[in-house]
């Protein structure tokens, strides 16, 4: 009787554990209300990036970057977990940011239908991973607006899925080292239509990382 009842208590925890932990996580919707109260109201229309790490299925941190033109790079990012901030310091990634690719706030879309979407493509090319990295940033004023889903197993990428923001359907491919991916030079007339975006990304990308390397270790490489 005391081994059931042991059982049952450890059991209730978990789930009260597991319901707590899916409470604190935060969209990216409710990831930007909790990021705007970090920097000025001019700048709360201004957003330049989301970034977002997490499961297959949920972003646990999501790095949001509003353009301030009183810094060098012209960003400012916002650490969000938990819906908590957890940080707010100056974007140093090795690019200046644009005044006139940032988006409004009511453009954002919520990541779970871009996730679904890279899940069913992933399931239909037999694309097993843990972990991903979600980003939305519009890289040119007369390109589509979508998110890209960078596929983890283990730490190693497997790809990324581009996902349109309007309507939430997969737009392309890009394996790990593809031309898409990297911003070379194409190979199909879906990755000459991805190509300006990947390549935008990249280098957003290895920003962010720099910016990432930075606040966990105090040092930065990637983009030396």
């Amino acid at each position: 009787m005391k081994t059931k009842a042991l059982l049952y208590s450890v059991a209730a925890g978990l789930a009260l554990f597991l319901s707590t932990a899916a409470q604190a996580q935060s969209n990216v919707n409710e990831a930007f209300q909790t990021a705007r109260a970090a920097v000025s109201p001019e700048l709360q229309t201004k957003v330049v990036s989301i970034y977002g790490t997490g499961t297959p299925v949920a972003i646990q941190k999501w790095y949001i970057i509003f353009y301030d033109g009183a810094v060098a790079s012209h960003g400012r990012a916002v650490l969000v977990e938990n819906n908590q901030i957890v940080k707010t310091y100056t974007a140093n990634g090795g690019a200046t940011y644009s005044a006139d690719l940032t988006f409004d706030p009511s453009r954002i879309t919520g990541e779970g239908p871009a996730l679904s979407a890279a899940q069913g493509y992933a399931a239909q090319h037999n694309i097993a991973y843990d972990t991903v990295h979600a980003l939305l940033k519009q890289t040119s004023l007369t390109k589509p607006f979508r998110w890209r889903i960078e596929l983890f197993s283990s730490g190693v990428c497997k790809g990324y899925v581009y996902v349109n923001a309007v309507d939430d359907t997969v737009a392309l491919f890009a394996p790990p080292g593809s031309a898409t991916a990297t911003g070379g030079g194409t190979s199909s007339s879906a990755e000459d239509e991805g190509n300006g975006f990947a390549h935008d990304v990249k280098k957003t990308f290895l920003g962010i990382g720099g910016d990432l390397e930075q606040f966990f270790t105090g040092e930065r490489t990637v983009d030396k």
